[in-house]
Formats: C-alpha cells, sequence, structure tokens
C-alpha cells in the first residue's frame, strides 16, 4: 500500500513537472509566425497560441501558396503537427 502510494505521487510529480517545462517553452507573448510546411504544401501565417506536445495551434490564420497572389483566410484554430513542419518563422 505504501509502495503504490509513492509510486502514484512520483508519477504525479513527473506530470507536474512535464507540464511545467511545457508552459514555460511558450512565449511570454503571443507572437505572429510564417508555418512552412513539408513537401510544398504552402505556408500559414497566424498568431502562435498555444503548444500541446507535438502540435502548434494557431488563430487568426491564412493559408499562403505561391499560386495565388491573395492569402486565404481560415475559420477557427489550426491545428498543425510539428511532423509537418520545415520550418517556423516568428515575426517582428
Amino acid at each position: 500500500m505504501v509502495l503504490t502510494l509513492s509510486v502514484l505521487v512520483v508519477v504525479l510529480l513527473l506530470v507536474v513537472v512535464l507540464l511545467c517545462v511545457e508552459l514555460l517553452q511558450l512565449p511570454r507573448r503571443r507572437r505572429r509566425v510564417l508555418v512552412n510546411l513539408l513537401h510544398d504544401e504552402g505556408t500559414i501565417a497566424g498568431l502562435l497560441w498555444s503548444r500541446w506536445g507535438c502540435w502548434l495551434v494557431l488563430k487568426d490564420a491564412r493559408l499562403l501558396r505561391s499560386n495565388s497572389p491573395e492569402p486565404v483566410p481560415i475559420d477557427g484554430e489550426v491545428v498543425i503537427d510539428k511532423a509537418s513542419i520545415a520550418f517556423l518563422q516568428v515575426l517582428p
């Protein structure tokens, strides 16, 4: 019983530490970014709202394509898997 309780406490502390590390990695203020996708799928511009595990969440996003002169607004939030990102640019 005591061993099970101590294991549970250790697991809970580990979860709290991992959540704190994830939260500390977020920028202190929301930043505008350009997310360049792999395989020439285009670029998504938006406000980096949060990160959750291997996902980025953008708000007020627009899809930029090389064959289209105007950005296409995207409704709602955009969730992007980090594995599909070629690189990310933080705008001033």
